[in-house]
């Protein structure tokens, strides 16, 4: 379950991650929903502000995520990298050259992109599953353990962070 609940927690971060950067600046996300012809986002303002939308649903599901766990978060977790792998087809289909994931630092939706999405949604279909909790509960083990985790799961993010970015 560790390993499980490592990686979860890693996704959870990353979400944080990508809502924080969607809500700081939704330019980019925008963007792309404009370019796909998304029909809530039909105009500059409306498409800014399904931006900030996704940003603040990936935020508090990222964080909620990391504080509670749990099958029904889990699985909120995996619907939405199911819709992001999605958007992600649609934008490589239009020859987009930004995915708008992590705002004007995105890079292209590339198929490790999409691959590292469908990942993260089997990662939250299999903590649904093995029932993973928040990082609070889940960091029961020994100190060095903890440490050990913690660690994985810092690198863990700072990895996927580098390979979805236009550093990646």
């Amino acid at each position: 379950m560790t390993l499980v609940a490592g990686a979860f927690w890693v996704i959870c971060l990353v979400l944080v991650a990508a809502g924080a950067t969607k809500l700081l600046d939704p330019t980019a996300l925008a963007g792309v929903l404009a370019q796909l012809r998304v029909p809530l986002a039909a105009n500059e303002r409306s498409a800014r502000n399904m931006a900030r939308i996704i940003g603040w649903v990936e935020l508090l599901l990222g964080f909620a995520g990391l504080v509670a766990g749990g099958a029904v978060l889990a699985v909120a977790l995996a619907a939405a990298y199911v819709g992001f792998s999605v958007l992600l087809i649609a934008a490589r289909r239009a020859s987009l050259t930004s995915c708008g994931c992590f705002g004007s630092r995105s890079g292209p939706p590339t198929r490790l992109h999409l691959a590292i999405n469908l990942g993260s949604a089997c990662v939250a279909v299999t903590a649904a599953v093995v029932g993973v909790p928040g990082v609070a509960e889940g960091l029961s083990e020994t100190l060095i353990s903890n440490a050990v985790l913690l660690v994985c799961v810092v690198l863990g993010t700072i990895g996927i962070l580098f390979l979805e970015t236009e550093r990646g």
